[in-house]
């Protein structure tokens, strides 16, 4: 029966345009893989860009896999070993490393559940000599380890353009070694910055089960693992190197213009963990933003798009080769008139904004530095512009939240409604106001990591208000997540290697979560929920990101005081945060 899961994989094979085959002979073997279905993992671009990269070095053949998709499952579950990677439909056994992209804590369990197919050893300390080393890299991870590192040899600790070529360069030293693994993921650890092995670093916890300390086994190892960033300067972007129709982005050329953003919003991990904010030139861009690909469809990718130095001239080059620009995010006080020139040219007709809060107040508390005006001003540009669709992202179970605040929101999605219905008099369509409300996952490395989750039932409560105050607003469309999983997100978020308990019943033993949690005798609210004290060690501080633990605290209690903050603008001489050091 496995003969159906390769034809599955021909056909992607026979869709796609750019896909790096390789001979095997006297190379090392990556099977690279996405914890989620083919369609997701080949619409983010850090898992094409990781492939492309590693297929550049000449000693190494890497193929990707992914978790099956959802008719498969149970015909793999029945045949241990037949999960395949792509380009070959080789099992993952015959691979001399399976290294995972985790963008998502979600996917948390998929990544164990695709150890189990692939019949290799879910927990790092039960693996033989004869199967694969097993790593992890992605944001997720490199927020926060501890979840996962009962499972992986090692963690790539930071951004791919600065660890692969000294991480191959390692491996080729143990190619036909017969080294034992304990020996090889040592020497690792000592010899490539940013490689974290967690078995050679031990746990302890107080009394009260709070972290007391992560501490090295042996004395040459490093207390903390320093986070690799890449020099952008000497780094070509990111793009799409493999295109296919089972996608998100079928037709769509995804080009990464920056990394991190300097808004600070205490809220976002990756404008903390990704500082200092970073950029490519527009030059640069140009020269790989080629339409040879077939498309001249160009997706602008970065944690603000509006926000980079060059992008009016970026836009206006891109439409004069014939592009078509549509923007990952984009910022309600930096939308220009190149910016409307290029979503007019584009056809656009819909676009994203992020107020994330529904009051001043509670914005102030975010930091996120954006008035009702601008928000306001926003709408009535893209209307005038014929862009009638707004979609509005909030969040609800905030630090600091109350009723006001609720009622902000819907005070909000109508005042944008009656501003789009304005300025679009004469139109020959109405538009709509879609509100995409999130539940508030507090994430390490922020400001609010010593904060506490809302808690479902009080989420649920919001959700329920604020659906009914707009339920009968023409135009006005509300979508809500699931607090249920929100709580999951929190709890790998935030969780040390205890919660391996956790993914063990859900991607092991089939539970769902509510059966794992209540089958615990671990409370996860003890993670989820709990204030943090000032000085509690929290266990993703075995890596270090550089930013001062006494900034963080500080923005907390700016925070609390409602006191908004400066923007963080790289070049300058602000020693603030601790990244940019002396």
């Amino acid at each position: 029966m496995v003969w159906k899961l390769k034809q599955r994989q021909q056909k992607w094979l026979e869709g796609e345009k750019g896909t790096v085959l390789k001979d095997w002979g006297g190379k090392i073997s990556i099977a690279l893989a996405f914890p989620n279905r083919y369609a997701v993992g080949m619409s983010n671009l850090g898992f094409q860009y990781v492939y492309c990269a590693l297929n550049r070095f000449e000693t190494v053949v890497c193929e990707r896999v992914f978790y099956p998709e959802p008719e498969d499952i149970a015909l793999i579950r029945q045949t241990p070993g037949s999960l395949l990677s792509v380009e070959s439909q080789r099992p993952l056994l015959d691979f001399d490393l399976v290294a995972f992209s985790v963008p998502y804590e979600n996917d948390y369990t998929n990544l164990v559940e695709m150890l189990r197919f692939a019949g290799i050893a879910a927990r790092a300390g039960d693996r033989t000599t004869g199967q694969p080393l097993v790593a992890a890299g992605g944001v997720a991870l490199f927020i926060n380890p501890e979840p996962l590192a009962d499972y992986l040899d090692f963690l790539f600790a930071g951004e791919a353009e600065s660890l692969l070529p000294e991480f191959v360069d390692f491996l080729k030293q143990f190619e036909n070694s017969s080294a034992p693994r304990a020996e090889i993921l040592k020497d690792m650890a000592k010899s490539v910055k940013g490689i974290y092995v967690p078995s050679l670093y031990e746990p302890v916890f107080k009394k009260d089960g709070a972290l007391d300390s992560i501490h090295p086994l042996a004395p040459d190892l490093p207390e903390r693992i320093t986070v690799r960033r890449a020099d952008l300067l000497k780094s070509d972007p990111c793009r799409t190197s493999v295109f296919t129709a089972n996608t998100e982005f079928s037709n769509v050329m995804l080009l990464e213009i920056g990394r991190g953003c300097g808004r600070g919003c205490r809220f976002c991990a990756a404008g903390f963990v990704y500082r200092p904010v970073r950029y490519h030139s527009a030059e640069k861009l140009l020269q790989t933003a080629s339409f040879n690909s077939g498309t001249n469809r160009i997706g602008l990718v970065s944690a603000a798009v509006s926000d980079h130095p060059e992008i009016a001239s970026l836009c206006s080059s891109l439409l004069d080769r014939g592009g078509s620009l549509s923007f990952s995010s984009l910022r309600a006080d930096s939308i220009d008139s190149q910016i409307l020139s290029a979503l007019e040219s584009s056809e656009h007709h819909a676009v994203a904004i992020a107020p994330e809060a529904g009051s001043q107040r509670l914005r102030r508390v975010i930091n996120k530095n954006l008035s009702e005006e601008q928000i306001y001003r926003a709408a009535e540009l893209l209307a005038q512009k014929g862009i009638l669709n707004i979609k509005l992202y909030f969040m609800i179970g905030l630090p600091t939240e109350n009723g006001d605040d609720l009622e902000a929101i819907v005070a909000l999605a109508k005042g944008i409604r009656h501003h789009v219905l304005s300025s679009s008099r004469g139109k020959t369509r109405l538009g709509t106001v879609t509100l995409s409300v999130n539940s508030f996952v507090p994430k390490p490395f922020t400001p609010f990591q010593w904060t506490g989750f809302a808690g479902v039932v009080d989420l649920r409560e919001k959700a329920k208000w604020i659906h009914k105050a707009l339920a009968r607003v023409p135009n006005i469309r509300v979508h809500f997540d699931l607090p249920k999983w929100a709580y999951v997100q929190a709890l790998l978020s935030r969780g040390d290697r205890r919660v391996s308990f956790f993914i063990d019943k859900v991607a092991q033993e089939n539970f769902s979560w509510t059966r794992a949690m209540r089958s615990s005798p671990l409370n996860p609210d003890f993670w989820v929920m709990r204030e943090r004290e000032r000085d509690e060690k929290f266990p993703w501080e075995v890596l270090d990101h550089r930013i001062e633990r006494n900034y963080l605290w500080e923005e907390y209690g700016r925070a609390l005081q409602e006191k908004e903050s400066p923007e963080c603008l790289p070049g300058g001489n602000c020693r603030k945060c601790g990244v940019c050091g002396p």
